[in-house]
């Protein structure tokens, strides 16, 4: 019998419902940091958070060097993966040096860089200010009209990337992760309702699975630290609890997210973990060669390429995949 009372529906509709973090929990995913340097062509900018210093990528922001920003901060790792935008935008509108005056153009001076750009009709004159429209980088695209206000002034300069070199230390988890099945020529096609669903990551071949190639991606997590060297890189998977043991077999790749097809493995260095039992959790140290390549970019995921067959949690298992990493930057 369905119980159709009012407590009755609101209890199976809360059941059903999508259970996400409270609000609380939410607004903690979200940090501030100090912009240190703007990349507009590259979409990122280097904030200092934490007593450190990192680039990462960023959504469009009219951003100012020693200004406060919001970072979005990784649910898993807690570590800060993306610039959401500034926390109070810099004007949309400066005053800019003329510095030459063409036909329907002007070059002006703005935050101490010349850039050509068009202009609404007017009376420019040499030395003298004009007003300049900014785009949601904060570059200059169009003259207003002339100005008598003075210049801004330009940003203060970021500090230098060299230096003092320190020690740091991330833990990061991929953004992606699942088993493609050589044999459906597909993913998500072996286990993907049981353990940790599609996101498991399988390798070998069993049960008459065919060759299974599971995958990791990190996305540019790791080429956004900014590393000088990456001296230690400390793999952890949890094996799934299926009565079955493995020791996990990974290779470097250049996939930062699930391709379409086949996860290849690239040539890099191979690198194993004892044997994990069902459930289990176990560790490889990655060797010095695939530590660079990830450093690089060069390498953005890893592929589980072990002849043992064996299931290991990614995305859907917390703490599985995860790479703990220590590594040297500019202080």
């Amino acid at each position: 019998m369905i119980d159709t009372s009012s407590l009755g529906v609101m209890g199976l509709l809360a059941r059903r419902a999508p259970q996400g973090p409270s609000v609380d929990e939410d607004s903690a995913l979200v940090t501030t940091g100090t912009v240190l340097d703007v990349d507009a062509e590259g979409r990122r900018v280097r904030i200092e958070i934490r007593g450190g210093d990192v680039w990462l990528p960023a959504v469009a922001g009219r951003y100012a060097s020693r200004e406060s920003a919001r970072v979005l901060l990784d649910p898993t790792s807690a570590r800060p993966v993306l610039v959401v935008g500034p926390v109070v935008p810099a004007v949309p509108v400066v005053a800019g040096v003329v510095t030459a005056v063409g036909d329907q153009q002007v070059t002006v001076e703005v935050a101490g860089v010349e850039v050509v750009v068009p202009s609404v009709a007017g009376s420019y004159v040499v030395d003298e200010t004009a007003w300049v429209m900014l785009d949601d980088w904060a570059r200059p695209v169009i003259a207003l009209g002339p100005s008598v206000e003075p210049a801004a002034a330009g940003p203060e300069a970021p500090p230098a990337a060299g230096g003092a070199v320190v020690t740091a230390t991330a833990t990061i988890g991929p953004q992606s992760s699942g088993t493609f099945r050589l044999s459906a020529g597909a993913w998500d096609r072996w286990n993907a309702d049981r353990y940790g669903g599609a996101s498991d990551i399988y390798q070998g071949s069993a049960y008459g699975s065919g060759v299974l190639r599971g995958f990791a991606g990190y996305g540019d997590q790791i080429k956004n630290l900014g590393a000088l060297s990456i001296d230690e890189a400390i793999l952890t998977a949890r094996k799934t609890d299926d009565g079955n043991s493995a020791a996990l077999t990974v290779r470097g790749t250049t996939y930062g997210s699930r391709p379409g097809g086949e996860p290849t493995d690239g040539s890099f260095d191979l690198a194993s973990s004892g044997t994990i039992g069902p459930g289990g959790t176990g560790e490889i140290a990655l060797p010095a060669g695939l530590r660079e390549a990830l450093r690089t970019g060069a390498a953005r995921g890893l592929v589980a390429v072990g002849s043992t067959y064996g299931g290991f949690g990614g995305t859907g298992t917390p703490g599985s995949f995860t790479l703990r990493i220590r590594y040297t930057k500019a202080a």
